[in-house]
């Protein structure tokens, strides 16, 4: 006979299975590699703790999306952004002012520009992983890229 214990511990599994890999890149997007990997173990702990909150939340992807960019701005706190480069070892980077600029981004615009260009993520998805809206999304998006590409534009003329 299962006991209530064993559903909670099942139930929490099967959402980290379907939902942890969705937060991770949205906080990874956010904050780099190394922090949004901290913020997704600090989040889904967080959601362990308050499982009864969490369980019947309609978008609990996108709570928890909140509860780790405060995990996140605990780590950062003195830390500069690091961001992936993209390339693989040894290779040269064959745009190295990209990370310098998405890292002077918003978070909000970062988090949008890498999910949606660089994991390739459908705007309503990255609207409900990020819990905004669609529009809200199209508009960071739009702001972000217009930024990257003045700020990555002047550099090309230097």
């Amino acid at each position: 006979m299962r006991t209530d214990t064993s559903r909670r511990t099942d139930a929490f599994a099967a959402f980290v299975d379907t939902s942890e890999p969705r937060l991770r890149r949205a906080l990874v997007a956010t904050y780099g590699p190394v922090i949004g990997r901290d913020a997704t173990v600090d989040a889904l702990s967080w959601a362990w703790e308050h499982w009864d909150r969490v369980e019947p939340m309609h978008n609990a992807v996108g709570y928890l999306y909140r509860v780790g960019q405060t995990a996140a701005r605990r780590h950062l706190a003195g830390r500069p952004l690091a961001l992936p480069a993209g390339v693989a070892d040894g290779e040269p980077d064959p745009m190295p002012e990209l990370a310098q600029a998405l890292a002077r981004l918003s978070e909000q615009q970062r988090a949008v520009v890498v999910l949606v260009h660089g994991y390739a993520i459908s705007q309503r998805e990255v609207a409900d992983l990020l819990d905004l809206s669609v529009s809200t999304v199209r508009e960071h998006l739009a702001r972000a890229m217009t930024k990257l590409r003045d700020e990555l534009e002047d550099r090309d003329g230097d």
